[in-house]
């Protein structure tokens, strides 16, 4: 089971170049040129592109290692990381004598439910625990029952959710140190994140330098580019160039650096809060913004990040990666998608580009392999120089009619609610360092190149 978890999306890229197309076909769009820098950036590891679901979906039953269409879609993505918090983690409380099958607390056999979820899909998990209605014993008692049974899943505690909504910092720093005094007492090994403010960074710098000798080992924050009510595809594609979200990246990698974190994550985020804008968050649009959205923070040396989605009992989550009716997984829309077509490329450094000519194109690599987003109106030409020397190239293009249409493919093919992906990507002639391929408006094309 383990071997087949991690060589899931091996196993996909590896069948499907074998069984690819003839080379692709003469130049038909504006010519467009690529230069990928072939010196390296920071590292894109296992477990960049990952998910995170409300607090509550434990108790709710979401994670259940008998779910195995929900196994396949989280296995597609390969080993992820999962952040449990959100909302719901202030507002439902541990219960150490809980029957569990409740989403109004967790209860241990709610633990013991998500572990053999996380032990079914290998991914591993960011354990949020309630700030502000609790006490540090009973965080103690959650952390320590957590620790035991999720084992090597376990990747760190989260103290709360967005504090400085209802904290000042020198509050927060307080109750975090009195949480991590207790849980460490009954938990020695236990590390933590922090300090995961909602759409701020203001504390990041001080709370970094304030713990890094306080079991720190990811800095972290939330984004999101507004109100669901102000949510338009033009607004959510220009959010990744300029304005907050570069500034927050650059900021949270300055950060780490300068107080020597490990890392640094983006752990809650997505299009626009209170679960996003249908017609913009669910569809082709999402799919390119997360794609620029998640090379940003490689840019920035981030150690992944976390589209927020699942269900919730607060409002519709549109912008829900893997959609939902109660807890039974229906399909899968928008951001998906975009993760899909990331993990692909597989793991490695990160590598900027240079674009010239066309519109609304952008461009970067993981390793030996290049991304070209195009989300302008017009389809390219793109002639890419590559970070190194291939002898052979494979060309997923993920697509669809408009940037408003949910009928996305990759390499031709669409997820189902059974995680069945059969994509078929051409072969496009590779010439040393250089590579000629044809991206459609409105889509993004992966070469991965051997």
């Amino acid at each position: 089971m383990r071997k087949s978890v991690l060589g899931a999306v091996v196993a996909v890229v590896a069948s499907a170049t074998i069984f690819s197309g003839s080379p692709a076909v003469a130049a038909t769009g504006t010519p467009v040129t690529v230069s990928v820098n072939s010196a390296n950036g920071g590292r894109v590891g296992t477990g960049f592109a990952g998910f995170s679901y409300e607090k509550d979906r434990i108790g709710a039953g979401v994670f259940d290692a008998h779910d195995a269409n929900l196994v396949r879609l989280f296995r597609l993505l390969g080993p992820g990381v999962l952040r449990i918090g959100g909302n719901l983690v202030d507002i439902v409380n541990w219960n150490a004598a809980g029957a569990g099958g409740s989403d109004t607390e967790v209860a241990p056999s709610d633990v013991v439910k998500l572990a053999g979820f996380l032990r079914a899909t290998g991914w591993k998990v960011i354990y949020g625990i309630n700030l502000k209605i609790n006490t540090a014993a009973n965080a103690a008692s959650e952390a320590r029952f957590a620790s035991r049974v999720l084992g090597k899943s376990l990747l760190a505690f989260e103290i709360g959710n967005e504090p400085n909504f209802y904290d000042t910092q020198a509050q927060y720093e307080a109750s975090f140190n009195s949480y991590v005094s207790a849980i460490r007492a009954v938990a020695p090994q236990a590390v933590f994140d922090g300090p995961g403010q909602g759409d701020k960074t203001d504390w990041v710098g001080t709370f970094a330098q304030d713990e890094k000798a306080n079991g720190l080992t990811m800095l972290t924050t939330h984004f999101y580019i507004g109100a669901n009510t102000i949510g338009t595809i033009p607004g959510m594609l220009a959010s990744t160039s300029s304005g907050r979200l570069p500034a927050t990246e650059s900021l949270m990698d300055s950060a780490r650096a300068a107080a020597g974190i490990p890392q640094w994550r983006m752990t809650e985020t997505n299009s626009y809060f209170h679960g996003g804008t249908a017609g913009v968050s669910d569809v082709q649009a999402a799919a390119l913004w997360s794609l620029n959205y998640m090379a940003g923070i490689a840019a920035n040396n981030g150690a992944g990040i976390n589209f927020h989605g699942g269900t919730s009992s607060q409002f519709p989550l549109n912008y829900t990666p893997i959609v939902y009716s109660g807890i039974t997984p229906t399909g899968v829309q928008g951001v998906f998608y975009g993760e899909l077509l990331w993990v692909l490329a597989g793991t490695g450094a990160y590598h900027s580009a240079t674009v010239a000519g066309g519109t609304g194109v952008t461009a970067w690599g993981v390793g030996r392999n290049v991304f070209v987003d195009n989300e302008g109106s017009a389809a390219i030409t793109a002639t890419i120089t590559l970070p190194a020397r291939a002898h052979q190239a494979t060309e997923y293009v993920m697509t669809a009619p408009t940037l408003a249409s949910n009928a996305i493919t990759i390499g031709g093919s669409a997820v189902d609610v059974r995680g069945s992906f059969h994509p078929a990507p051409q072969r496009v002639r590779a010439n040393g360092t250089t590579v000629v391929i044809n991206v459609p408006a409105n889509s993004a094309a992966l070469v991965v190149t051997r």
